[in-house]
């Protein structure tokens, strides 16, 4: 496993915003579609659910495409309401996960790798 030092992590915010920019373009492409088949699962309309679910399982696959780019940065994409992202760090000789989210304009929180985004905590200032 790949451990990020803050300003690595932080180096990747840019792409970051880009990758979740296009996946919050396409869910909500995704959402919808998934309302058109859970209605039309109830009809008479078999062809229609088919081209319906197909389309959809191509979003899902585009997303998990766009947030497996991530996954190849060495990061953990951990959620799109709102968009998350862990870093696999060690700080004070533990392993932790230094924490993003979008909108952050540099990283300066991290939590144990127990922990989720709730618990984070404020990286001590000369590391950020």
């Amino acid at each position: 496993m790949k451990y990020f030092e803050v300003d690595e992590a932080q180096a990747l915010i840019p792409k970051l915003e880009e990758i979740f920019r296009t996946v919050l373009e396409i869910a909500p492409r995704a959402q919808d579609k998934s309302d058109v088949v859970k209605r039309l699962e109830d009809g008479n309309s078999p062809t229609d659910l088919a081209i319906e679910k197909a389309q959809l399982e191509f979003l899902i696959g585009e997303i998990n495409e766009w947030l497996q780019r991530i996954v190849e940065l060495g990061a953990l994409p951990k959620g799109l309401e709102p968009p998350l992202v862990d870093f696999p760090a060690r700080l004070g000789g533990r392993e932790v996960y230094l924490c993003w989210r979008l909108g952050e304009k540099e990283i300066t929180h991290y939590h144990g790798t127990d922990e989720g985004f709730s618990e984070r905590k404020k990286l001590p200032r000369e590391l950020h």
